[in-house]
């Protein structure tokens, strides 16, 4: 293969990933447009239900780029199932949410509350990060990069939760801590384990 076909061809590899990015981030953009327009005019479960409803097809729209562009049947197979967890996790806090307000029990939000969503904050990340990694990333040298989108996720949701203390009860608020965590942060990270394979294929080459 020439140098010129080459280069062609990892373009077109660049330009199907952009693609494959703006394909999910017009389904996180279309939830955010629909939950904003919906929020106000549903009453309860049916605000829950429809939330529900538009994270599980984002998590689906994902799930159908990372078969599309994975580069093997057991990369496609495999790098869906990374998306559980993050799924789970945003279930789970729509059932508490669902749960409080009609009234079945009262959260008492305290610093163990703050760590819990450090915490799945950060396997939300990884794993949004990682199942794109081994979809299309080759060796595992590219994992490196995994430490800088959770060294940023714990940084913003230290200073994000103090923000939302703040301003309890904004809506927006809540909506832009929520896409940074699942949209900036996990884009930033994908770019830098991209970054990190480059480098470590340009140094085995000149090697």
């Amino acid at each position: 293969m020439t140098v010129t076909a080459e280069r062609t061809q990892q373009n077109d590899r660049v330009g199907l990933s952009i693609l494959a990015l703006g394909i999910v981030l017009g389904a996180e953009a279309l939830r955010l447009v629909i939950l904003s327009q919906l929020r106000w005019k549903l009453g309860y479960p049916e605000t829950y239900a429809v939330q529900g409803l538009l994270f599980t097809i984002v998590y689906l729209v994902y799930a159908g780029v990372l078969v599309w562009r994975g580069r093997t049947l057991l990369r496609r197979l495999t790098a869906p199932l990374l998306l559980l967890a993050p799924w789970l996790f945003d279930s789970f806090w729509l059932v508490v949410n669902f749960l409080q307000a009609r009234g079945s029990f009262d959260l008492t939000y305290g610093e163990w509350w703050s760590w819990l969503i450090r915490i799945q904050t950060v396997i939300t990340v990884v794993c949004l990060v990682t199942a794109w990694g081994v979809s299309r990333r080759r060796g595992w040298l590219w994992l490196v990069g995994l430490v800088v989108p959770v060294v940023l996720t714990l940084v913003w949701t230290q200073w994000s939760w103090r923000l939302f203390q703040n301003l309890i009860g904004t809506e927006f608020v809540f909506d832009v801590v929520s896409t940074v965590s699942n949209v900036g942060i996990p884009i930033l990270g994908i770019l830098v384990c991209w970054g990190v394979e480059a480098l470590s294929r340009s140094a085995r080459a000149d090697g």
